[in-house]
């Protein structure tokens, strides 16, 4: 069973690939609404249910306050001790420190990560120790829609840029 925390693009993306592998797949967020669940063909659960159920937990979610933590130990806990989590999203949406200690503890059997709390990972970082984690660089995005898509668009900021009509400004905060 395939777990998606998060059911936007790159959530949706990971139904069809997981269905090749003859996964069901349910699906979780704060925002899911049963319409978006069944456009997609996936079905909708609790986040008790998505712990508790999935074999492969994949995250899909903006990093936000309400994210930030989102995954503490007692979720970690209540995931079957044969699940993997993989986080491809943001490194805070997990509690490090309690994912560290369910990988050392075998409260689940693996995670897939390649984002993290600080990165690049310092070279002293527990989870550079563990033998049931697959770590990555911050990788995940990297395809070749993606490289397309960033391409065209640093070639239109320049463009912009040399026209006097710059274009994705950014504002500067408060303060």
């Amino acid at each position: 069973m395939l777990g998606l925390a998060g059911l936007g693009r790159l959530g949706a993306a990971m139904v069809e690939p997981a269905r090749a592998f003859g996964m069901d797949v349910i699906a979780w967020s704060q925002n899911l609404s049963p319409d978006r669940a069944a456009e997609v063909g996936v079905r909708q659960v609790t986040k008790d249910e998505l712990l508790r159920e999935s074999d492969v937990l994949s995250i899909h979610l903006v990093l936000s306050d309400r994210t930030r933590g989102l995954f503490q130990a007692v979720d970690l806990e209540a995931m079957k001790s044969t699940a993997v989590l993989i986080n491809t999203s943001r490194g805070p949406i997990v509690d490090e420190s309690a994912l560290v200690e369910a990988l050392r503890r075998r409260t689940i059997a693996a995670a897939g990560l390649d984002v993290f709390a600080v990165e690049p990972l310092p070279p002293d970082h527990p989870l550079l120790s563990l033998e049931n984690t697959v770590l990555a660089p911050h990788l995940g995005y990297v395809s070749e829609r993606n490289f397309e898509s960033m391409y065209r668009q640093a070639v239109e900021d320049i463009d912009g840029f040399l026209n006097g009509r710059p274009v994705r400004l950014i504002e500067p905060g408060p303060g």
